[in-house]
């Protein structure tokens, strides 16, 4: 989402810009609009390559710019930040460090290969509970219902270290692959190599009479 507001922003404002300073231009009598006229039906008698080109980049700029509006209207609903209260005073803490701390959790577990974690909180009503959405990965051979017993574990621990919540968190954890140990594909070429170099270092034979 920050990726697309990125580009959003800096394409809207190239075009902006662009016509801004054609609009100025045309006010102070420095172009003529109709050279701009004349200007595309060159490029339209050219052929269709270029309104081909123009119609795109139109298309894209539009599909781009509605799609930041929706996405914008839905995480609109969800709180980018947790307040929490303390004795000395409250304080709060961002969605985002809240993931990156769950998924190091996850991560520390011996079976995880790779875990990704997104934390919801809707701004009302407040006191709906926090939805936590686990996606991961293991190692091939690992339990995979013992494994989901511990994420859940991990983070329930965690989270209720980091944050304390009136309502328990909600759980979605999605297993996405199951992956090979990398050492099971390293062993042949290992043994290989030990081959060769005993192969190496190895004496002359001299035949034995």
């Amino acid at each position: 989402m920050k990726a697309i507001s990125a580009i959003m922003k800096t394409v809207n404002w190239i075009v902006v810009v662009s016509f801004a300073v054609i609009l100025l231009l045309w006010f102070g009598d420095v172009i003529d609009l109709g050279m701009i006229g004349m200007w595309a039906t060159d490029l339209n008698e050219s052929g269709p390559t270029y309104r081909i080109l123009f119609a795109i980049g139109a298309f894209y700029l539009v599909l781009f710019n509605l799609l930041y509006l929706i996405g914008r209207w839905v995480t609109r609903n969800y709180v980018s930040s947790v307040k929490v209260n303390s004795q000395a005073g409250s304080f709060s803490i961002a969605i985002s460090a809240i993931e990156n701390s769950l998924r190091r959790a996850v991560k520390n577990l011996p079976e995880i290969h790779d875990a990704h974690i997104r934390v919801y909180k809707v701004r009302k009503p407040e006191n709906k509970p926090i939805q936590i959405y686990n996606t991961f990965s293991v190692w091939e051979g690992s339990n995979v219902t013992e494994v989901t017993d511990k994420i859940r574990t991990a983070i329930s621990i965690r989270f209720n270290e980091i944050i304390e919540v009136k309502e328990p968190p909600v759980f979605t954890i999605i297993l996405t692959n199951i992956v090979e140990k990398e050492r099971h594909k390293s062993e042949p070429k290992k043994k290989d190599k030990e081959f060769a170099e005993s192969a190496m270092f190895h004496g002359p034979e001299y035949p034995i009479d």
